[in-house]
């Protein structure tokens, strides 16, 4: 193989979906016979609080209905950089959830089936949410999540794009002028995505929010799926009082051509998945010199106007990371619940030293399979502290300077450990959940 390409994407099979479908739904309508018969003869009695339209009354029914659930492999597959599966999306709705709908009652009244179920239970509305074709995941939908944002005890202008920004628009060179002349920190950089963009930050003048701007325009076009991707880190409220934690307000502002030129509209049928990339909240640009590394002194700083110096952009990218790290762990402020979405993952593999919810939030089935491979392969950042093999990567890109034939085998026998270890966090997705899931039995 190219040890710098990986051999397609790692997804767990699919091929058991319609055999899952075919199951589920069968166990589901028969629910109610399986359930007279048992009466008939003396097994698996329905507990007390029964309720009619409740397809599942027994404990036995129940360690079925969750147990079927818990087996499925479509679960593991994220659809924040791909589409989502609508076929097994509509499946879990009708035949999943539908059934605690139905079952509210009973569940309220029964503890034992209330705790059993409890897992399922929170876990199914947080993977619907991260795999609806028309919302950002959270647990609000997108017209009150984009509401709130504006509301009255947020900061004035918090969502706000200059509008120097947006009449630079689509060309990168006038947009980091305009960058440059309004003093507004920027930098161009490779995006762990594929090509490169330019990140805009405008901190405000009172310090109660920054604001992080990301376009990718390198084509000097825009086209219908290139948005403005916009977070604000909030710090402080309305009044100026600093939050207990930072809080990171989401959006995409769709660019559209008007007759005088390129204009910002909001499309809350939008479903980029914001948690599934930023489980900790602010993510941290890569952190190496990539082939594309550019930025210059903005406005207010020394050497505006003047070619920078040869490290600017290098320490602009450390700069940039640096106050991304200060913000720490964010509130989700119950737009995100990360114990619904599934079991840490990762502690095989050392990964909750640091994901453990207080350095670093948890790593979920919610999480990016794209940003965790990322991670793990691509950068050699994950688990931490191979700065020899980065340092190696670093100038297998840059080709600064040419790495020996002993380098190259010593990259590639890393990159070959790391994509061990990419396959193995993968394959464990699965028995994970399933461990959670049905970590406690129902009889």
């Amino acid at each position: 193989m190219d040890h710098l390409t990986r051999r397609g994407r790692l997804h767990p099979s699919s091929g058991r979906l319609l055999a899952y479908i075919t199951a589920l739904s069968a166990a589901i309508i028969g629910a109610g016979c399986r359930m007279d018969a048992g009466r008939r003869q003396g097994k698996d009695e329905a507990p007390p609080g029964t309720s009619a339209e409740c397809p599942r009354q027994s404990p036995k029914e129940w360690q079925d209905f969750i147990d079927l659930a818990a087996a499925e492999t479509k679960w593991v597959d994220t659809c924040e950089d791909s589409t989502c599966d609508v076929e097994f999306y509509k499946n879990v709705k009708d035949n999943i959830q539908s059934v605690f709908d139905k079952c509210a009652a009973l569940l309220e009244q029964n503890s034992t089936l209330r705790k059993c179920t409890q897992n399922l239970r929170d876990f199914v509305p947080a993977w619907t949410a991260q795999h609806s074709s028309d919302s950002y995941g959270f647990t609000l939908g997108n017209h009150a999540y984009l509401a709130a944002q504006e509301a009255a005890d947020k900061p004035q202008n918090m969502m706000k794009v200059p509008p120097e920004l947006v009449a630079a628009v689509p060309d990168p060179a006038k947009v980091v002028a305009a960058a440059q002349a309004n003093g507004w920190k920027y930098l161009t950089h490779n995006s762990a995505l594929g090509g490169s963009r330019t990140f805009i930050m405008i901190p405000d003048i009172d310090d109660r929010f920054d604001r992080w701007m990301l376009l990718n325009l390198q084509d000097k076009s825009v086209k219908t799926e290139t948005p403005l991707s916009f977070i604000a880190v909030q710090k402080k409220n309305r009044d100026g009082q600093p939050l207990p934690k930072v809080r990171l307000n989401f959006r995409d502002y769709t660019l559209t051509q008007g007759d005088a030129g390129y204009r910002l509209t909001i499309d809350e049928s939008r479903n980029g998945k914001c948690y599934a990339c930023h489980v900790s909240g602010m993510r941290k640009l890569i952190h190496r010199r990539t082939p594309i590394l550019e930025a210059a002194p903005v406005k207010g700083e020394s050497g505006y106007g003047k070619s920078p110096p040869a490290d600017f952009a290098w320490n602009r990218l450390q700069e940039f990371n640096a106050r991304i790290a200060a913000y720490g762990l964010n509130d989700w402020d119950g737009a995100i619940v990360p114990e619904h979405h599934g079991p840490p993952l990762g502690e095989e593999f050392g990964c909750t030293h640091c994901h453990d919810g207080k350095i670093r939030s948890i790593i979920t089935l919610s999480t990016s399979t794209a940003q965790l491979e990322q991670k793990l392969y691509y950068e050699l950042s994950m688990p931490p502290g191979d700065h020899d093999a980065i340092a190696l990567l670093e100038r297998s890109e840059m080709s600064n300077p040419v790495l020996s034939q002993s380098e190259k085998d010593t990259l590639a026998n890393v990159q070959d450990e790391h994509e061990q270890i990419t396959e193995a966090f993968e394959n464990a997705r699965g028995p994970s959940l399933q461990k959670w899931l049905t970590a406690t039995p129902c009889q």
